[in-house]
């Protein structure tokens, strides 16, 4: 596929050595593999230059295309034949399947992977009573005047409850693309599709089921009469033989998300957190911290932001909600605990575990719990447990001197710092930030930029990618739901990432002022991989991109001052670099991310459990993305079973928590939840794969 390339920007600051010839452990060029990870294969676009010709998309009705072919896909499926997709989906298709055909999260492409796996799960799934899902209109989507799908949504029944799923068509039959040609539903094929289950035997993660929830009045099922604060009371302090069916370790977005859903279902949980409040993180770092993606995409399962929140939510607020959102929802949240993953054990005839949980009460006591849950639930963060903090000489004669050496994530301003010469090491996200505020605060900052950063500005970029979200939940506006089906069925990372690029051309359009105005004063610039921006450095790299909240006017003024060079060593009064300069300080912060960070899965259960997994969290492939593209641990059936892991931004947790919880409480219903085999892994490591896969090493 035909790359366009915009003057002054590519890839070269941000690609490994020899990403040319080959990378990874697979031994691809950067050029056909995505990120550098080096075993996904790029996708191929049905652009009008893959067609041959320029089809007359305007005269396409997409409700009419729509319609027909969803009585063709009903009637495949109810024949429960796989060979009867072959004619539906284009031999180079996406599938993307959640917890539906699967009971997992795959990703598969072509008919090699595809049509086995229908033939395999058809007739276990049983899905029948397909239609057209009308809380999204059919559409025809243009992503480019040479670019364009019949995008539409369905529902279905299937033998568990019901399901829905996203497909683009594309005309791969076309010959000529002319208006007639293109109204005749048979020239259409499938080039993307996702499934999901959407209820499980009449329950549903947002709504739960009311019809068991009729009575009158709240009983006490032990006879005692105890009112709604007595009984709510017992089971948030573990009384009356409570133990819970999950536990999940951490009280931050993912874990309180995850509980909710439980909650709904009616599966007993229990949250245990280390620090002493329900979203520690978030109202723990530095103070002028706010989301990046808008409020209103960003809601939590059942009890959403109010519409008058800050389109960017402050994170102090934030964490205010989750307190109370825990609260609200009835979430057992076990403050200042700890469980001994290490020690626990799992018994694979009763299907449960035995784990330590140690309480600090307020009072000052310490109590032990011996628990037996069915799951354990791991939703400890992604930025790891190690700052990374370099060592240099005349560090510590700095800090004699009274110099200030921090971490970013241990980093906070003081009131009386006016005045402060400040030098932050970093040009992402946590760097931009802390400089702005350190410069609201009157320092004098200075940022050491050691290679290129991906800029998109908030206020007009982001606002402007998610202009069609805005009136999420409002009378107006989509359903939550429907926008997170469109946001994770509607195609496989691998297309994804290939349309990423179409997107950032416009960004560099809506941010050009302000690009320039960077550029001009010698701030390093890239693109991310193969143009595609942060989305396509953030699943490996976790990092390299800034979305501008104010720090870059700064910048552009020289009011925060760029450093191109690498700190040498210290003095007892600031910092000399390696290009000979030096600069004088009395506060440097590392914003230099983790190093040597411990997983999630190694922190909480230990160095055996996390390889039993395949999980070691290294630079390079930071939400572990195997071969099929999606991450190969969260969310997911891990190969210890009951355990499971956790982490990533609002929209994907609200979504796969609802697909997650939804499993859970079908193998409590007793339905057989086995995922459908042979899942790829891909290397366990990229940091140490820049040679080519040793000798009988599996992918």
């Amino acid at each position: 596929m035909p790359k366009t390339f915009v003057p002054n920007w590519n890839d070269d600051l941000i690609r490994p050595p020899n990403s040319d010839t080959q990378i990874g452990w697979a031994g691809v060029p950067l050029k056909d593999t995505l990120g550098y990870y080096g075993v996904i294969k790029r996708a191929i676009i049905p652009t009008n230059e893959f067609l041959g010709l320029d089809p007359d998309y305007d005269s396409v009705d997409a409700d009419v295309i729509a319609k027909a072919f969803t009585a063709k896909i009903g009637a495949a499926f109810e024949k429960q034949n796989a060979n009867e997709f072959k004619d539906l989906l284009h031999e180079d298709s996406h599938w993307k399947d959640v917890y539906l055909l699967t009971w997992d999260t795959r990703s598969l492409r072509g008919h090699e992977h595809i049509l086995p796996m229908l033939e395999a799960r058809l007739s276990i799934t049983g899905i029948k009573n397909v239609q057209i899902n009308y809380d999204a209109k059919p559409t025809v989507e243009k992503l480019g005047e040479d670019l364009a799908f019949v995008l539409f949504h369905i529902k279905f029944d299937f033998a568990h409850g019901t399901g829905v799923g996203v497909i683009r068509l594309s005309p791969f039959g076309v010959k000529t693309g002319s208006a007639d040609e293109l109204a005749d539903v048979a020239i259409w094929k499938v080039f993307s599709m996702g499934t999901s289950v959407e209820t499980i035997d009449g329950w549903d993660p947002e709504y739960g089921d009311k019809v068991r929830y009729q009575k009158g009045k709240v009983h006490d099922p032990t006879g005692q009469a105890r009112s709604y604060a007595e009984l709510r009371a017992a089971e948030a302090n573990g009384e009356d033989g409570f133990d819970p069916t999950v536990i999940i370790v951490g009280a931050g977005h993912c874990g309180v998300t995850m509980a909710a859903r439980l909650k709904v279902l009616g599966i007993p949980h229990l949250i245990v957190e280390r620090e002493g409040r329900v979203g520690h993180s978030w109202a723990n770092r530095y103070k002028s911290l706010s989301l990046h993606a808008p409020t209103y995409t960003n809601h939590l399962p059942c009890v959403p932001f109010p519409d008058w929140f800050p389109v960017f939510l402050p994170a102090q607020q934030l964490a205010e909600f989750l307190v109370h959102y825990a609260a609200m929802m009835d979430l057992n949240v076990w403050t200042n605990s700890s469980i001994d993953g290490k020690a626990a054990t799992f018994d694979e005839a009763t299907g449960r575990w035995t784990v330590k949980v140690t309480r600090n009460h307020d009072d000052g006591a310490t109590t032990e719990h011996t628990f037996h849950p069915k799951h354990i639930m791991l939703a400890t963060g992604i930025s790891g447990t190690l700052p990374n903090i370099p060592t240099y000489p005349g560090a510590e004669a700095f800090e004699k001197n009274g110099g200030i050496l921090v971490h970013s994530s241990r980093h906070r301003t003081g009131p009386d710092w006016k005045g402060k010469k400040c030098i932050v090491v970093g040009a992402a996200t946590s760097a931009h930030d802390i400089c702005y505020e350190l410069k609201e605060h009157g320092c004098d900052v200075s940022m050491v930029q050691r290679s290129g950063t991906h800029i998109m500005s908030v206020e007009k970029g982001i606002r402007y990618f998610y202009r069609n979200r805005e009136r999420t939940n409002r009378p107006d506006g989509p359903r939550i739901e429907m926008a997170d089906q469109s946001n994770f069925l509607r195609h496989t990372f691998d297309v994804e990432y290939e349309l990423l690029a179409r997107a950032q051309q416009k960004a560099r359009e809506i941010d050009h002022d302000l690009l320039e105005s960077i550029k001009k004063v010698g701030y390093k610039l890239h693109d991310g991989y193969h143009g595609g921006g942060a989305y396509s450095l953030v699943f490996f790299d976790y990092g390299r991109y800034y979305w501008d909240t104010g720090c870059l006017q700064y910048i552009a003024n020289k009011e925060v001052d760029l450093i191109h060079s690498e700190i040498d060593h210290f003095t007892d009064k600031g910092v000399v670099f390696k290009d000979g300069t030096s600069k004088e300080a009395d506060v440097v912060v590392f914003a230099t991310g983790y190093l040597n960070s411990k997983s999630s899965i190694q922190t909480v259960m230990g160095d055996e459990m996390a390889s039993k997994c395949g999980e070691r969290w290294e630079k390079g492939n930071a939400f572990f993305i195997g071969p099929e593209g999606d991450s190969t641990i969260l969310y997911r059936p891990l190969p210890q079973r009951g355990l499971w892991s956790m982490f990533h931004q609002f929209s994907f947790n609200r979504f796969f928590s609802y697909r997650l919880a939804l499993r859970i409480k079908a193998e409590e219903l007793g339905i057989d939840v086995t995922p459908y085999g042979n899942r790829p892994q891909g290397p366990p490591s990229v940091e140490a794969g820049r040679n080519r896969r040793p000798d009988g090493v599996p992918f």
